[in-house]
């Protein structure tokens, strides 16, 4: 149980970890803000919805021979199990017997396991009680048909309890967390309340700017890998061989080719939104924050693109000694963040940061 845990934790934070850019990036569309404790609450789900894996299909059966004769199981379809062993337990052992029991454990267990489920779901998705109720036994179905199929022919045979009483239990285990949540203060903004607020400007505060990097970081590093997926495509397909195996040469022009797809796509990426709109990047028209400077000052706005977000994959390209600028020119771009919400980028350009959802008008007077 102790590994499962281990695993669930690290599972959950790993996922979190990994979507937390797309998850600002949709908090910012959907609500016009990021909202720290909703990706607490998003990373607890991810969590939990290890757990629950990690419970229902973890430890795997061993695949040797005579594995599934010694272990195999049969689901248990008696609705009065557990109240029959109970009633056992006192008549053979006695009242105190009960406590220590492990088919009393087991019957607690599943409930516990299941409050995490209508408490999240309830707090996070915010569906209405029934809705959750049901999902909760729609997923406890599931679950009993993953026990009792083997993880649905997967493994050589089902080696997990699928229990009839878990469905009761775990949905009573839900419906706890539907009443822990209408009793937990809430600390985390609604989505009436979020949405209502969606169109107000907002300061441009530093972490506001730092999440626009990190957003900005991300869609280079996709562009990249979108670039050199492509280069590499097309070089294949020009430079096919009957046997399909390319020379050591041609490996090499291979290699160059999907560097310079990668370099190249990400100046797409820097440099095509300074010219485009408002001409903030990529990552800034996430999180609403865009130049306050007339529409046709472009050049200055490719000044902000170039001096850092197009000059980072340039010097990495460039190849060494240049790359190594590439890591201390981001630093200090983000030291720049983090004195004032301008920036480096926008300080050489000689720009100033607003947000987006500022009338223009206001921008101007503001500047002047």
């Amino acid at each position: 149980m102790r590994a499962q845990i281990f695993a669930s934790v690290a599972v959950g934070l790993a996922v979190s970890t990994a979507l937390f850019l797309p998850l600002v990036l949709w908090q910012f569309r959907r609500y016009g803000r990021f909202d720290a404790l909703r990706v607490v609450w998003t990373a607890a789900g991810f969590t939990y919805a290890a757990g629950l894996v990690a419970f229902t299909v973890f430890p795997l059966p061993r695949f040797e021979p005579g594995y599934c004769a010694a272990h195999s199981t049969h689901p248990l379809l008696d609705p009065l199990r557990f109240p029959r062993e109970v009633l056992e337990v006192l008549e053979v052992r006695g009242p105190l017997a009960v406590a220590g029991d492990w088919v009393v454990w087991e019957f607690a267990l599943n409930m516990v396991l299941f409050v995490p489920f209508g408490l999240i779901v309830r707090r996070v998705l915010e569906w209405p009680r029934p809705a959750v109720f049901g999902a909760a036994v729609a997923v406890t179905v599931l679950i009993e048909l993953t026990q009792g199929t083997g993880n649905w022919g997967l493994a050589p045979c089902p080696y997990r309890f699928a229990d009839v009483t878990d469905l009761f239990t775990n949905s009573f285990g839900a419906l706890i967390g539907i009443g822990l949540e209408r009793l937990m203060p809430r600390l985390m903004s609604t989505k009436a309340h979020l949405l209502a607020q969606r169109d107000r400007a907002r300061p441009v505060t530093r972490t506001r700017r730092l999440l626009g990097m990190a957003l900005d970081t991300w869609y280079l590093v996709m562009s990249a890998v979108a670039g050199g997926v492509l280069a590499a495509a097309l070089y294949t397909a020009l430079n096919r061989t009957p046997d399909g195996v390319l020379s050591p040469a041609q490996l090499l022009e291979l290699e160059c080719w999907i560097f310079t797809g990668a370099w190249f796509a990400t100046l797409l990426v820097a440099l095509i939104p300074a010219v485009v709109s408002t001409g903030s990047s990529l990552g800034q028209r996430t999180v609403y924050l865009r130049p306050r400077a007339q529409r046709e000052a472009r050049i200055a706005r490719l000044l902000r693109a170039g001096c850092v977000q197009a000059a980072v994959p340039t010097l990495l390209y460039a190849g060494f000694p240049w790359a190594l600028l590439g890591p201390v020119l981001a630093s200090a771009a983000v030291i720049a963040v983090a004195v004032d919400p301008r920036g480096l980028s926008y300080r050489l350009a000689g720009l100033d940061i607003a947000d987006a959802r500022q009338p223009a008008l206001e921008s101007e007077s503001a500047r002047r």
